[in-house]
């Protein structure tokens, strides 16, 4: 989890409100733009008394943002679980791909087992939540370093 890296607790400590944005922004698609624009802001000088060593710590969080979160939506294209849900809710499998990993993935996923409704209310078919625990399933093995596991029986 972040909040126990070192870096994180710099920033945190030196500037909170930052170190919450870094918290909550974690692993999700927003996180990029927000260090951008902090990391531009501070490199610039636009905010006073930014201490050097918080400006690395920020650097590296966004480096090892990059490396734990790259961008994985290609590897999704043409996932045969996927296409199963996209035919009969198609919302719901550009969500999925969408969260694709992300940490809204775990939330959302369980989510949909809690209610086993999509699109429109209709109850899911027994196809689609084979592909719902086939996505948890391999979600929970490319990204065990990431994210705490999904158990398919807590939903």
């Amino acid at each position: 989890m972040i909040t126990n890296h070192p870096d994180y607790t710099l920033v945190s400590n030196a500037f909170p409100m930052f170190g919450a944005n870094i918290k909550r922004l974690w692993g999700s698609p927003e996180f990029k733009p927000y260090m951008k624009e902090l990391l531009e802001a501070a490199q610039s000088g636009a905010k006073q008394g930014f201490p050097l060593e918080v400006l690395k710590a920020l650097l590296r969080l966004d480096t090892l943002h990059g490396k734990l979160h790259p961008d994985v939506a290609p590897q999704m294209q043409g996932n045969e679980d996927i296409q199963k849900i996209q035919e009969t809710f198609p919302a719901m499998g550009e969500k999925l791909n969408a969260c694709w990993g992300r940490t809204e993935f775990a939330p959302y996923v369980t989510g949909l087992l809690q209610s086993n409704k999509g699109d429109g209310g209709q109850a899911f078919p027994f196809d689609t939540l084979m592909a719902l625990h086939a996505l948890i399933e391999r979600h929970n093995k490319d990204f065990a370093a990431q994210f705490p596991a999904i158990s398919l029986w807590a939903a």
